[in-house]
C-alpha cells in the first residue's frame, strides 16, 4: 500500500519503479519544495525486520559522494518502522528501457553514456565502495547526461561482509566470472558489469545469455567466455579489456573511464546524449589507451593555414598593444596605480563575494597543499573560519568556494558537524578536492537559510557545471554550512 506522507515531509506523488532494495517512490519535499526520489529499503531474505545500522551506514557513505555521474543521497529517515533512503530524482529512463524501446544503440552513443558511468564509478572505487549491481536498468539517462543509481546493495572496504550462505546480492546476469566462483566482491566486478552493459547496449542482448535460472546463467558465467561483439565497431577493443577474465588483467574503473573519454572525443555522439566533462581523478600511469586504434585526422594539413594566421594575428596585435602603451600620457598612466604601485579596483561586494581568488586555486608549479604532512590528519580544533566578505548565507557560501581547492582546512573550518559528516570526513574530503583544479561559484538565489549556487569545477578533463543547494545557518556569532542539500536537477 502507497504511503501518503513519509516522515512528515515527503509527500508520495506515485511509484517511479524499484530499485535493488525497495520501491522507488517520487516524493515531494515539502521543506524544501523540490521533488525527490524516495526508497523504502528492503528486508534482506532471512531477516526478520530491515536492519537500521545497514541503511543508515549506506546513506553516510552514499551522501558523502558527490559526482554529477553518480545520483545523489540526501538522507536517511526512519518513519513507521520503516528506513527510508531519499535520493535525487532523475527524470529520465534507463538504459534498460532506451535498449528495450530503440534496439542496439549506437557505438557513438554507447561511449558517451559509458565514459559518465565509469567516471561516477571510478569516484565511488577511489573511495572504496564496491557498486555490485551495476546493470542497465541501474544506469539513468536524462537528456545528456547519464548517472549510475541504486548503489543500494552496495558495500565500502572495511564493512561487515552483507552476503550470506546461499544468498545472491546483485543481478547474476551482469556477474563477472569470479563473482559467479563466490568469490567477494571488489572493484573489478564493477568493471566487467559495465563492460557487460556497454557489450548489451550496442549488441541488444547481455555477453553471456540468461539460461533461465540464476544457477544456470552463473554457471556459464564461470566457466564460458563471452561472445565476441558484432556491433560495437571501436568500443569492441575496450568492451574486451573491460570483459577480461582474469580480474588481475582486466582494466581498473580509472582505464575505463578515460579510455571512453577518450573515444568519445574522436567519435562525435549522435543527437540525445553527449559526454560531459568527467569529475573523478585518473590514476596517474592507469590509462592503457596509446594501443587503441587512433584514426587519422583528414583535416590536420588544412588547419595549418589557421594556425599561421592566428599567429600572425597575435604577433600584430602584440605589436599595436606595446605602441599603444608607449603613447599614453604618463599622468594618465600614474592615475591607474595607487600610491603603493599596486593597480586599483573598484570595490565590488559581489564581484569578490562569487569569484574565487586565483590565490585558492593550485598552479602547476604549487601543489595542493595539504593540512599537515600526515594524510590521515584532521584539523586542529583551533581552526576557525574566516568572516565571510560579503556576509549573511550567500557570501558564506561564496567565500567557502573561494578558499577551494587550495586550502581546504579553512574551508572544512566553515562546515557544521552535519555536513563533515556528510563529506565522510576530512581524509574523503581532502581526496575528493585535490581532484579538481579550480572551481568558480555564483549565487543564483538565497531562500532563508538555503543557498542556491551555480558551480562550475576545471579538472585536467575540462570543466563541469552544476547547480547545488546548501544550507547555511549562523551559530555562535559565526555563519556556517550546515548541510549539502545536493544538485538541482536542471
Amino acid at each position: 500500500m502507497a504511503p501518503e506522507i513519509i516522515a512528515g515531509r515527503y509527500v508520495v506523488l506515485r511509484a517511479v519503479g524499484r530499485g535493488g532494495m525497495g520501491t522507488v517512490w517520487l516524493c515531494r519535499d515539502e521543506r524544501l519544495g523540490r521533488e525527490v526520489a524516495v526508497k523504502q529499503v528492503g528486508v534482506l531474505p532471512g531477516e526478520p525486520v530491515p536492519d537500521p545500522a545497514r541503511a543508515l551506514r549506506e546513506a553516510r557513505s552514499l551522501a558523502s559522494l558527490h559526482h554529477p555521474h553518480v545520483v545523489s543521497v540526501f538522507d536517511a529517515v526512519e518513519d513507521d518502522d520503516h528506513i527510508w533512503l531519499v535520493m535525487e530524482y532523475v527524470p529520465g529512463e534507463t538504459l534498460a528501457e532506451l535498449v528495450a524501446r530503440e534496439g542496439r544503440l549506437d557505438p557513438e552513443q554507447v561511449a558517451a553514456i559509458g565514459a559518465q558511468v565509469a567516471d561516477g564509478l571510478a569516484a565511488a572505487h577511489a573511495r572504496g565502495t564496491v557498486h555490485r549491481d551495476v546493470k542497465p536498468g541501474n544506469v539513468l539517462i536524462a537528456g545528456d547526461v547519464a548517472k549510475i543509481s541504486d548503489f543500494g546493495i552496495a558495500r565500502t572496504a572495511g564493512d561487515p561482509q552483507l552476503t550470506r550462505s546461499g544468498l545472491v546480492m546483485g543481478t547474476p546476469l551482469y556477474f563477472s566470472p569470479e563473482l559467479a566462483r563466490g568469490a567477494d566482491p571488489t572493484p573489478a566486478a564493477d568493471v566487467w558489469a559495465l563492460g557487460a552493459t556497454l557489450y548489451t547496449a550496442v549488441e541488444g542482448g547481455p555477453p553471456i545469455a540468461d539460461r533461465g535460472n540464476a544457477l544456470a546463467t552463473l554457471g556459464a558465467i564461470a566457466e564460458g567466455r563471452p561472445s565476441h561483439p558484432e556491433h560495437a565497431g571501436f568500443l569492441t577493443d575496450a568492451i574486451g579489456r573491460m570483459l577480461d577474465p582474469d580480474p588481475a588483467s582486466r582494466w581498473t574503473m580509472a582505464d575505463a573511464a578515460h579510455a571512453l573519454g577518450r573515444l568519445t572525443e574522436r567519435h562525435r555522439p549522435p543527437e540525445g546524449l553527449v559526454t560531459t566533462a568527467p569529475i573523478a581523478a585518473v590514476a596517474s600511469g592507469s590509462p592503457r589507451t596509446d594501443d587503441l586504434p587512433a584514426p587519422p585526422d583528414p583535416d590536420r594539413r588544412s588547419r595549418w593555414p589557421l594556425l599561421v594566421g592566428a599567429l600572425v594575428l597575435l604577433v600584430l596585435v602584440a605589436i599595436g598593444g606595446a605602441l599603444l602603451l608607449e603613447g599614453r600620457d604618463p599622468d594618465q598612466t600614474a592615475s591607474d596605480s595607487s600610491t603603493d604601485g599596486t593597480p586599483s579596483e573598484e570595490p565590488s561586494d559581489r564581484a569578490s563575494a562569487t569569484t574565487p581568488s586565483h590565490s585558492s586555486s593550485p598552479t602547476a608549479s604549487t601543489p595542493t597543499p595539504t593540512p599537515s604532512s600526515t594524510p590521515s590528519s584532521t584539523p586542529s580544533a583551533s581552526t576557525t573560519a574566516p568572516a565571510p566578505a560579503g556576509g549573511g548565507a550567500a557570501g558564506t557560501v561564496a567565500d567557502y568556494y573561494g578558499l577551494l581547492p587550495g586550502d581546504t582546512e579553512s574551508a572544512w573550518a566553515m562546515l557544521g558537524e552535519d555536513a563533515q559528516d556528510q563529506a565522510g570526513g576530512y581524509d574523503n574530503y581532502v581526496g575528493f578536492w585535490r581532484t579538481i583544479d579550480d572551481v568558480s561559484v555564483d549565487v543564483v538565489s538565497t531562500d532563508g537559510d538555503v543557498v542556491t549556487a551555480q558551480l562550475t569545477y576545471t579538472t585536467d578533463r575540462g570543466q563541469e557545471a552544476e547547480t547545488r543547494q546548501l544550507q547555511v545557518e549562523r551559530t555562535g556569532g559565526a555563519w556556517l554550512i550546515t548541510e549539502d542539500l545536493g544538485p538541482v536537477p536542471g
